[in-house]
């Protein structure tokens, strides 16, 4: 069998808040303009609402990502990293949501003798072949991620990697399934 490459799915959660959001706070915004006679408070939401959307818009357009299978290897890789995983290394592919994928890096990984930053290297580290923000960090004070948590489209499973080292990696790819059946079957015939 020949390399059977998946590509990664991109969703625009972030985006669409802000998308969604936007119209709410210029109305409120236009609503105080029309009762006082200032027109500051506008101009502000208005500039917050800008600044919003750049950030959104930097979280979901971080990078691409390609997942080859190859002669018994699989290989990971994006812009800046490149990984080959021999598949007798892999002892777990499984299906997860982003929010259950939030919980486990953090019940996982999270331990009171490391520090935040140390934590922190080791989430990136395990959504670096992700391409879907499954909202490790927020700047609405966890209000955002929860609403983007119920969306329909944010149930679309990612791939939980595990290897027999015990690092963990979090995938994206646009078949999820496929990829999952894929290596179960690759497990199966070693």
């Amino acid at each position: 069998m020949g390399e059977i490459k998946f590509h990664t799915r991109r969703q625009w959660h972030n985006t669409l808040m802000v998308v969604w959001g936007a119209p709410f706070l210029l109305l409120v915004g236009m609503i105080i303009a029309g009762s006082t006679g200032r027109f500051t408070v506008l101009v502000i939401l208005a500039i917050t609402v800008v600044c919003a959307l750049v950030v959104a818009l930097f979280r979901d357009v971080d990078r691409r990502c390609v997942y080859r299978l190859d002669k018994g290897v699989l290989i990971l890789s994006n812009s800046r990293d490149r990984l080959e995983i021999p598949l007798d290394r892999i002892s777990d592919a499984s299906l997860i949501d982003r929010a259950a994928a939030r919980a486990y890096i953090r019940q996982r990984h999270h331990d009171k003798s490391r520090s935040w930053f140390e934590w922190r290297r080791m989430a990136k580290g395990f959504v670096r072949f992700c391409t879907v923000d499954i909202g490790l960090t927020t700047f609405t004070f966890g209000l955002g991620r929860s609403v983007i948590d119920r969306l329909p489209n944010a149930r679309h499973d990612l791939v939980l990697l595990r290897l027999r080292s015990g690092e963990d990696l979090l995938l994206s790819p646009q078949y999820n399934q496929d990829l999952v059946d894929l290596l179960s079957r690759r497990f199966t015939e070693r």
